[in-house]
């Protein structure tokens, strides 16, 4: 079985340690080994132009004191600084540089055959070991069956990826930052003009953060865009094309954590099927019944009746 692309081994290492300055490498660096000394260097299985974000600043919160993800092996520099700049963008507003991106090449002369190596370095650079983020060590009291003291929780893996992101950066930000109410986010703003109610959008979103809420005769179109990453699904399969994206929440509203409406509209639940369907007129039935009822026959009579009664 291969290892897993994220990065939940090295939280689940950290959880039971402080102060950790951390390296990342990607899977094809060539010499991940060499580098100052002091820091805990981890290969990933991955290029990091493929590592979850979300899973990378929660290691802020789970004993990283420092994160540094090391590009100058990297087999995608480009793919992987455009796939960190936003995070790095919020985390720099908000005045937090715990995160960073270290793209100096380090050399590492040979000095011996290919087994015995030697570091010489003018800073003093010397071989360190290296942990695979597939197979990370285990506490030495937990391999012997011993008590140790309990580590952080880690975060929940059912949790959407954009919400699981948004919770981290709101653990790291301090309240009322200024920076991040120009900072656009991936949540769009929405608005239906001409909504139904009809459900299709919030069926549709696969991070669920829309939601119909009815009070009385009231139905009003939910958004969360704390959860949201923009995926369009919604805008897009709205039967009615009357869901549009207006423009964009700054990262300070979705920190905030605002429920948006979308839209309202007066609705009320049909007696015959059940649903809800928009009405100021006080109707009883939806559309669709209330036409049923005044033909229960169809609109046109079946092929060949009319043919078949003039004999």
């Amino acid at each position: 079985m291969s290892p897993a692309v994220g990065l939940r081994g090295v939280q689940s290492w950290l959880r039971h340690l402080d102060d950790v300055d951390l390296e990342l490498a990607c899977t094809e660096h060539p010499a991940p080994e060499a580098g100052p000394a002091g820091r805990s260097v981890v290969r990933l299985t991955t290029c990091a132009a493929a590592v979850p974000v979300h899973e990378l600043v929660e290691l802020l919160l789970l004993g990283a004191d420092r994160v540094r993800v090391r590009l100058d092996g990297c087999g995608d520099a480009d793919g992987a600084r455009a796939h960190l700049a936003p995070v790095l963008g919020v985390l720099a507003a908000a005045g937090v540089d715990r995160l960073s991106v270290s793209e100096a090449a380090v050399t590492e002369p040979v000095t011996a055959g290919p087994v015995l190596r030697r570091l010489r370095h003018p800073r003093g650079l010397r071989r360190r070991p290296v942990l695979d983020a597939g197979h990370m060590p285990l506490p030495r009291r937990q391999v012997l069956g011993l008590p140790g003291r309990p580590g952080r929780d880690l975060p929940g893996e059912h949790l959407d990826p954009q919400e699981r992101l948004v919770a981290a950066v709101r653990a790291l930000v301090p309240d009322g930052v200024a920076g991040l109410d120009t900072l656009a986010s991936p949540a769009p703003q929405l608005a239906a003009q001409g909504c139904t109610a009809c459900g299709v959008c919030v069926q549709a979103c696969p991070a669920d953060v829309l939601r119909l809420r009815h009070a009385g005769g009231v139905t009003t179109l939910l958004h969360e865009p704390a959860g949201c990453d923009g995926c369009g699904d919604c805008v897009a399969m709205c039967p009615q094309d009357v869901l549009t994206q207006t423009g964009t929440w700054s990262w300070a509203d979705v920190l905030a954590g605002p429920t948006a409406a979308v839209t309202t509209l007066m609705t009320a639940r049909c007696e015959r099927c059940r649903t809800r369907f928009p009405t100021t007129s006080g109707d009883r039935l939806c559309p669709v019944c209330r036409y049923r009822r005044a033909n229960p026959f169809g609109s046109s009579m079946p092929p060949g009746v009319l043919a078949g009664a003039g004999r």
